[in-house]
């Protein structure tokens, strides 16, 4: 992971940065020398030649000018150095039309070379137009201030809906991770069900630092009877272009195709681009026409998620992924969703609808990590494992500490009406169970929600 931040992050091979990191620099230098020895380059290469193509080549503006007038940016603080170099490249130097949207509140990715900052740097240009959105349309008025007070920072942020009420709570578990998991199940989620008429499993979620976490949570909630679904590393199988365009389809044919969300023109043209070798104009066209035919025949009001898959792979998918060898990853997650579907499989019973769900479905409890959470909202939001140990690490540089602290947040910010804090005031470690106190981030929290209440 270290040698992957280093090599993104630092672009300039011969600069003061690059060899201040001797051992790492090292590396890297080894094993970009094999990769090019053996004719290959990895998808940090994708991105570093197409710096490097953009940046020493003028010609190649022109060209990019000519084919693409406007280049949109979504997420913009998840980009590291070389993707925001070829940003500012093609669009400051290239005549190329810039819209870019991202809060760098929500930069969680630093330990793959992302960084906020760039976003910042960005804005603050005077030949860019900057936009500061406030009005939060998921969360109740409370939420969106105590968010605020989480980063220590004001950015005047509202509420769309300022009368929501809205449910802020700290909670200390007993029996560490295995208690907080067991209180989410036997009272936290009962009553929130309740709370709201219509509310179903799928508006609710629990967070959690990492996959180990989940583990404890799943165990629980399996242990209640709860139908769940993981997506976190441990999840039955990981979003990867073609399963989120199978789940997209499925969407679309459980009634999105009423109001064209999402819209048929695109799950074709996502189609299309699976095909790595070129194909003909007529046989775009003639592919086109199937999928089209395909899609409309699997059109169903109610049905089971495995059968719509099964008769995707064998009207159309399945051939295709045995066409593209550049597919066989993505070909095994697809697998592994067909697997999971299956009779006796994790998501045996998932429906149609619910597989279109692709933040996690709406009948099923979610299980998230917290950086898996990150564009996803509910009604409620339960964070485990809040302690000193977990969420933050105990010894962060500073940088890394800020970071955990943005991580915090985010998971904050995905609730709708209702935020549960569970914390034990302890870790159990590989030296053992240690008392090193809730994490600081509720303490400050707190402190701040209370003085804002005492004013």
């Amino acid at each position: 992971m270290d040698l992957g931040r280093h090599r993104r992050s630092i672009l300039d091979r011969t600069s003061e940065a690059w060899t201040s990191e001797e051992e790492l620099a090292a590396w890297a230098e080894g094993y970009e020398a094999e990769l090019r020895r053996t004719g290959l380059v990895d998808f940090d290469d994708l991105v570093i030649f197409g710096q490097r193509l953009v940046s020493e080549h003028d010609w190649v503006l022109p060209l990019l000018q000519a084919k693409f007038p406007v280049l949109a940016v979504d997420e913009y603080q998840d980009l590291g150095v070389a993707l925001h170099r070829i940003v500012k490249r093609v669009a400051f130097d290239g005549g190329v039309r810039l819209f870019a949207v991202g809060d760098p509140d929500q930069s969680i990715y630093g330990f793959t070379g992302a960084d906020g900052a760039l976003l910042q740097e960005l804005a603050e240009r005077e030949d860019v137009e900057r936009v500061q959105l406030q009005l939060n349309y998921r969360s109740a008025s409370r939420i969106v201030s105590a968010s605020e007070m989480a980063l220590g920072e004001a950015r005047g942020y509202q509420s769309n809906d300022p009368d929501r009420q809205a449910v802020i709570a700290f909670v200390e578990c007993d029996d560490g991770l295995e208690g907080q998991a067991a209180h989410a199940v036997a009272e936290i989620i009962p009553a929130a069900l309740a709370a709201k008429p219509g509310r179903a499993l799928g508006d609710i979620a629990i967070l959690y630092r990492d996959y180990r976490a989940g583990d404890v949570v799943a165990e629980a909630v399996a242990a209640a009877d709860l139908d769940f679904v993981r997506v976190d590393t441990v999840a039955p199988y990981r979003k990867v272009a073609l399963t989120n365009w199978i789940e997209d389809c499925a969407a679309w044919c459980a009634g999105g195709w009423r109001e064209a969300r999402p819209q048929l023109r695109g799950l074709l043209d996502r189609w299309i681009g699976f095909h790595r070798a070129r194909i003909s104009d007529a046989q775009a066209r003639t592919e086109l026409q199937s999928l089209t035919r395909l899609l409309w025949s699997l059109r169903v009001e109610e049905g089971l998620a495995r059968d719509f898959v099964a008769s995707l792979r064998d009207g159309m998918l399945d051939a295709l992924m045995a066409a593209e060898p550049s597919l066989a990853d993505q070909s095994e997650q697809v697998d592994r969703m067909s697997t999971a579907l299956a009779a006796g499989g994790p998501l045996a019973d998932l429906d149609l609808a619910s597989l279109g769900g692709r933040d996690g479905s709406p009948v099923h409890l979610n299980l998230l990590t917290l950086h898996s959470a990150k564009g996803c909202e509910y009604d409620v939001v339960i964070m485990v494992g809040l302690d000193l140990g977990s969420l933050p690490w105990r010894s962060e540089l500073p940088a890394v500490r800020r970071e955990s602290r943005r991580l915090f947040y985010v998971g904050l910010t995905r609730a709708r009406d209702e935020i549960h804090m569970l914390y034990s005031g302890y870790v159990d470690t590989r030296g053992g169970r240690m008392y090193w106190g809730r994490s600081p981030f509720l303490n400050e929290l707190e402190a701040r929600m209370q003085e804002a209440e005492d004013e």
